[in-house]
């Protein structure tokens, strides 16, 4: 049984969570992922929601 993917690499940043800022001397937050180098799937929202909903996570 195959699982769904939860989350992808991000393309912007390629998994570091950073990017280069204009000067390219400064690293910044990547906008894409927010930072963390990963950005969710469909699935992994609808996984997220479920939890959301069924466990009161609080998600920032």
């Amino acid at each position: 049984m195959g699982l769904p993917e939860l989350e992808v690499k991000c393309w912007r940043c390629w998994g570091t969570g950073v990017v280069y800022g204009e000067d390219h001397a400064e690293t910044i937050d990547c906008p894409e992922c927010g930072g963390t180098g990963w950005i969710v799937t469909e699935d992994g929202q609808r996984l997220l929601d479920f939890f959301e909903r069924h466990f009161v996570i609080d998600s920032d």
